[in-house]
């Protein structure tokens, strides 16, 4: 790999971290393991306000690290892609389990 692309994957590689080194986002995207969820599910399983709920879930998907599906008014929110649901299952086997 020649010295651009590291650096880009470095970067990303920084990005991803970021998202990672905050308590509610790591409940957030732990909670997210076992399938997709509402606003109100997460709710029960990360002790924080709607509104702080809602500004991480934003970073997040802003990040691409999760995705969502609307039905009717609900929002339902589910890891975006294998490389995350590897991540955060190797997070939570170490950490959680």
């Amino acid at each position: 790999m020649d010295p651009s692309q590291m650096l880009s994957r470095a970067e990303d590689a920084e990005q991803f971290l970021k998202q990672l080194s905050n308590k509610t986002r790591l409940m957030v995207l732990c909670s997210l393991i076992e399938g997709e969820r509402s606003v109100t599910e997460l709710l029960s399983n990360v002790p924080v306000t709607q509104p702080v709920l809602s500004q991480h879930l934003a970073l997040l998907r802003e990040a691409n690290l999760v995705a969502t599906r609307r039905a009717g008014q609900t929002i339902y929110y589910r890891l975006a892609d294998e490389r995350i649901k590897q991540q955060m299952a190797l997070l939570y086997q170490f950490f959680c389990a």
